[in-house]
């Protein structure tokens, strides 16, 4: 009964909208609370109203989407304050990362090894003898430098140097040395190891940047003073180089100006000789020209004087002693130190890397597993050699087959084919006798 008291009340409507046509504005139909209509659009003429509904959310739904991005705004907040903490740290300790098989070496600014950062540091050595990714599994802390606390700058100079140095070592190998003749006579694939072993060159040239080595390491504390003394000495090179050319300049005019002196005395000698009349007013001009040539070069020698005296001035300043800062180098193997010839003494040596990094427990575990992976890796390995040596017996075999085949139709001493020379036996007959035969017997 509702749905024919429905239907009843709402044919006046579909009359009216079937008699003229149906325009754009919208028709206001009952619907749920959670739904609105829009404006309707038609189809075609006599297949009615299409109405599009719009659903609203909820209150529940609009109290989830704030607290979620709540939620987000902490999450970003607090991210921000850990990166602001870690920026107030950032370089007060450096990790050296070794690689358990190839000798790889990486510096890191964390603890962690990140992998996105990590692989700037290396480069092209070779077809198959360049990481592409970094496994976790595969990498050992080997050494972490202790800056004191908020020197964190020192400790970031001396970071992008060692990696620069590390670049260094791996692409400008090729000096015309012993150690290039000896890498260039290797094959491709052994240089190429041969150039990712920077165990010992990173351990030398930390021994070198902690002592102050380096253009710009402020490793130093009077930094400052050694910048300023570094940059007094390049501006008194180029004077002196400007105040030498000059030097040069002045004393080849002096050398024209005393030619010149020299060819009018003669000249005014000359002159005397051979006019005897005019004798007076010819040395009267003689001497101007003398007395002005004489002024030239006078003026010409306090010049150079000066200059002389300019040159003298720039003398070389002394060298500032570098103060370096007291730096605490952490070794998980005590012999890795020795790799470099000498320490400087601002350094000082701990077996054992820090415990607030890596526990005992922790260091343990991870060399277990990573031994457990070495010995795995060494049974692949004997695996795919006693692979290999199967499928090159395999192929003495197929070849030794394969010769043994074409034995009959090797060459002869004679130089007739094996065919021709040794004819084969006639086969047995096994069909049924022509007619011929059968006739002749």
């Amino acid at each position: 009964m509702n749905s024919l008291r429905t239907a009843a009340a709402s044919r006046p409507l579909l009359a009216a909208m079937a008699t003229r046509p149906v325009g754009l504005a919208s028709v206001m139909i009952a619907r749920r609370p959670t739904t609105a209509v829009v404006a309707p659009r038609r189809l075609a003429p006599g297949l009615g109203l299409v109405v599009r509904t719009k659903t609203t959310k909820s209150a529940l739904h609009l109290q989830m989407n704030a607290k979620k991005k709540a939620d987000a705004i902490a999450e970003r907040e607090r991210e921000m304050e850990r990166k602001m903490e870690e920026a107030k740290v950032l370089g007060e300790r450096l990790y050296l990362w070794n690689h358990i098989q190839a000798n790889h070496v990486l510096w890191s600014t964390t603890r962690e090894l990140r992998a996105n950062k990590s692989l700037r540091q290396v480069q092209f050595t070779g077809k198959k003898n360049t990481l592409i990714k970094i496994r976790k599994d595969y990498w050992r802390p080997m050494a972490t430098i202790q800056f004191p606390e908020g020197e964190g700058e020192a400790g970031l100079s001396v970071y992008h140097k060692l990696v620069e140095l590390k670049k260094r070592h791996e692409l400008e190998w090729d000096d015309g040395g012993e150690e290039a003749k000896r890498l260039l006579n290797l094959t491709k694939k052994e240089r190429g190891r041969e150039l990712n072993d920077q165990k010992g060159n990173s351990v030398a040239d930390m021994a070198f940047v902690l002592g102050g080595g380096g253009k710009g390491n402020k490793v130093a504390r009077n930094f400052e003073e050694i910048r300023e003394w570094r940059q007094k000495i390049s501006d008194d090179m180029k004077k002196r180089k400007e105040l030498e050319k000059e030097l040069e300049e002045l004393e080849e005019n002096k050398m024209k100006l005393e030619d010149t002196q020299k060819e009018v005395q003669r000249k005014v000698k000359d002159v005397t000789e051979e006019e005897g009349e005019g004798e007076g007013e010819g040395e009267g001009g003689g001497e101007d020209m003398e007395v002005k040539e004489s002024k030239k070069i006078a003026k010409v020698k306090k010049q150079i004087e000066e200059v002389k005296n300019q040159i003298q001035e720039l003398q070389p300043l002394e060298e500032p002693v570098p103060v370096l800062h007291k730096v605490r180098v952490f070794w998980a193997n005590e012999l890795d130190h020795h790799f470099a010839e000498s320490w400087p003494d601002n350094v000082e040596h701990v077996l054992g890397l820090p415990e607030d990094d890596w526990t005992n427990e922790d260091l343990e575990k991870m060399i277990a597993n990573q031994e457990r992976l070495v010995d795995l890796h060494a049974v692949l390995a004997e695996k795919k050699l006693a692979k290999r040596e199967e499928k090159a017996k395999l192929k003495e075999q197929r070849a030794a087959k394969k010769a043994k085949k074409m034995q009959p139709f090797l060459p002869t001493p004679e130089g007739e084919t094996g065919w021709k020379s040794r004819p084969r036996a006639p086969k047995p007959f096994t069909g049924k006798a022509p007619k011929w035969a059968k006739e002749g017997l």
